[in-house]
């Protein structure tokens, strides 16, 4: 069994491996200068109250409020002490020198519900893709006269400039709104609507790609007979598609398949093939324009991308719907056209 001196050196050494990662996050955000992220908490007055050597901090300008009694720090931090926290951002209070902490606290308490509510909004119209209402963290703590109002933890994936930087001068300009005596719009955290399926490659996801292959009629109402056999048709072209070594299972999803050819347009070529057979029998009549023809046909290209991948096991964009149905006006392409709808036979005929 080793020491507590050996445990303690053995937590140090791994401690500064995974403090590493995050230290080079943060010295982006610098020119040369390392100093520039130095650690430290002002005294309101243009003094130092106190050095953090553990903590890097970027800051961006800081503000007072009309009394004189706080400062608002607007930081991206990250403390070398406690990786596992990583690198985080948000607004930091400070009672400045000479005046209670606790009746500040209580003022800086009061801001936050005022200015949340607009930072979140703002924050969720910019990352559209990101949803800001249930990132906020909230203090454990008050210490040395300073008071987090509230801090976002910056994720593993997120760029330390684009969003670290972009979300901390979002938030910084809210309270410059706010303290400068605009009246901001007040209620609950702006929750955003995403897709009701928010997963790719499931069992789930699977299920919504085969409900919108569907046949409808005038009334507008899905013809079941039809319908089902559409959806029977499309799995069945997928057991023969797997036979034929077009498409295989990728194991690490619940449900995902990969294509097994190199060309990604491929995959495009194959899936309007298979949606123009569908269409040409009668199967779906859901309009979707293409450049091959007068008529129209339906390709869910959207759900189709939450089940498919590459043979290297990459998603596919909206660029491959574009490049897929690219005109066909060259013998090449027309022979390319038959060969496909061949395959897509062979596929279903297995």
């Amino acid at each position: 069994m080793k020491s507590k001196n050996e445990q303690y050196s053995l937590r140090l050494q791994y401690t500064e491996e995974a403090s590493k990662f995050y230290c080079r996050k943060m010295e982006k955000l610098i020119e040369r200068d390392k100093h520039e992220l130095r650690g430290y908490i002002p005294d309101g007055k243009g003094g130092v109250r106190s050095e953090l050597p553990a903590t890097l901090m970027y800051r961006i300008d800081t503000l007072m409020s009309a009394d004189g009694h706080r400062l608002y720090e607007f930081l991206i931090e990250y403390d070398t002490d406690t990786p596992a926290e990583g690198i985080y951002y948000g607004c930091r209070g400070i009672t400045v020198d000479g005046y209670d902490h606790v009746q500040e606290i209580d003022k800086f308490s009061q801001e936050r519900e005022i200015v949340l509510p607009e930072m979140c909004r703002i924050l969720n119209n910019t990352f559209p893709l990101k949803d800001f209402s249930h990132r906020f963290k909230l203090p454990d703590n008050a210490d040395d006269d300073t008071y987090w109002l509230f801090w976002i933890t910056l994720n593993e994936e997120e760029d330390i400039k684009k969003v670290g930087v972009t979300a901390t001068t979002i938030i910084r300009n809210v309270f410059r709104r706010y303290l400068n005596g605009d009246t901001l719009p007040g209620g609950e955290l702006p929750e955003k609507k995403f897709e009701k399926s928010s997963t790719c490659f499931t069992d789930e996801t699977y299920q919504s790609l085969l409900k919108v292959i569907q046949y409808k009629r005038l009334d507008k109402k899905v013809d079941p007979q039809r319908t089902a056999e559409a959806r029977e048709t499309f799995e069945r072209f997928l057991v023969g598609a797997e036979h034929q070594r077009l498409i295989a299972r990728d194991p690490n999803y619940p449900r995902a398949w990969r294509m097994q050819t190199k060309d990604r347009v491929d995959f495009g070529r194959m899936m309007i093939a298979l949606f123009e057979y569908l269409y040409d029998r009668g199967l779906i009549n859901k309009e979707f324009k293409t450049y091959e023809r007068n008529e129209t046909f339906y390709v869910p290209w959207k759900a189709l991308f939450k089940v498919f991948l590459d043979i290297d096991g990459n998603v596919y964009t909206t660029a491959l719907k574009t490049q897929a149905m690219r005109p066909t006006k060259s013998k090449r392409m027309e022979k390319e056209k038959a060969e496909w709808q061949k395959v897509i036979e062979e596929c279903l005929n297995n």
